[in-house]
């Protein structure tokens, strides 16, 4: 196995002897990034508990069973590691120099009452810097009332964000974190969205509501679609689109031949942001919104796996660090 290779250089490759191969040029990887922003929340959690002789602390609550982590382990085991992984959190801090509790509590019998009081419980423990309240919330659970319960100076998730800029606190709001590890992204490959048209596909609270404002705040001409539409119009949606974020969590619903592949007028072509994701255990493997060659039509494009996904951890990291360092303030 001599084109395997071992340390830092292999992982830019994904891990592969660049001499046997190399990623596609139009590949938005996220794996370098990933490690490069991990490292930067480890060095603020350390720098942090020097000064302050205590480690950033996260509470993560989760109530019930979620549908999207129903393979968290061997998402884990295929795609990730326990350092350095969503469906890790606490090992993840622990080796990155975070204090993580994670608190579960039974979907079907816990009520609206019961659930605040447990954020107030933890709102009430001055050593927590980030609460991040897992959603979605069982039906019977007030979600409004439960994630207004989540003061914006330790709303690590981005819950509030939003509603925070609209009135002005533009640096005391924390990003969403699949949201920040998609603007990350773009950002690290300098893909720019000004006065370009681009099409967010999913509309969800925490995904795709925030990357819409995120591209309106970037100058992006922005039309949010999602997966109730029909295939006809979203083709044609995702025709005209010069930048196609996906984040659905649909597998298939995006046809990879709807792809424009050069823009009348601008002469340029589409980029594709792989958001959504689904673990299908048939093929023991993630599979994304779009189905087909995406990387045939597309200029540039995200990859499922090792695109945004391993960027989401860090970006919770990140988040938790600033928390902790602005309450200091």
């Amino acid at each position: 196995n001599a084109w395997l290779l071992e340390g830092s250089s292999a992982s830019e490759n994904f891990g592969l002897d660049a001499t046997v191969w190399h990623p596609p040029p139009n590949l938005l990887a996220g794996n370098e990034l990933s490690r490069n922003m991990m490292e930067e929340a480890r060095a603020s959690a350390l720098s942090f508990k020097e000064k302050h002789g205590r480690k950033p602390s996260l509470a993560v609550v989760t109530v019930g069973e979620l549908k999207r982590y129903q393979h968290g382990d061997r998402r884990l085991q295929i795609y990730s590691n326990p350092a350095s992984s969503w469906f890790s959190k606490t090992s993840t801090g622990d080796a990155n120099g975070f204090d993580v509790t994670e608190i579960h509590l039974d979907g079907a019998s816990t009520t609206t009452e019961e659930l605040l009081d447990k954020i107030h419980h933890v709102r009430d423990d001055l050593n927590v810097d980030g609460i991040q309240l897992m959603w979605p919330l069982p039906d019977h659970i007030d979600s409004v009332k439960a994630f207004s319960a989540i003061d914006v100076e330790r709303d690590v998730d981005g819950i509030h964000y939003i509603g925070q800029l609209e009135i002005g606190n533009k640096d005391g709001a924390y990003p969403p974190v699949t949201p920040a590890a998609t603007i990350a992204l773009m950002d690290e490959y300098n893909i720019d969205v000004e006065d370009k048209r681009v099409l967010v596909i999913g509309r969800s609270p925490i995904v795709g509501s925030p990357i819409a404002h995120m591209m309106r705040e970037k100058g992006g001409a922005v039309t949010v679609a999602h997966s109730k539409i029909s295939d006809e119009t979203l083709m044609k949606l995702v025709g005209d689109a010069e930048v196609v974020v996906c984040c659905a969590g649909v597998p298939g619903l995006v046809k990879a031949e709807w792809i424009t592949e050069t823009h009348e007028g601008s002469g340029s072509g589409t980029v594709v942001i792989n958001v959504g994701t689904t673990f299908d255990p048939v093929i023991d493997s993630l599979v994304s919104d779009v189905v087909g060659d995406i990387g045939k039509f597309a200029v540039k494009y995200s990859p499922v796996p090792g695109g945004i996904g391993p960027i989401s951890a860090p970006a919770l990291f990140r988040n938790v660090a600033k928390a902790a360092w602005d309450r200091m303030k």
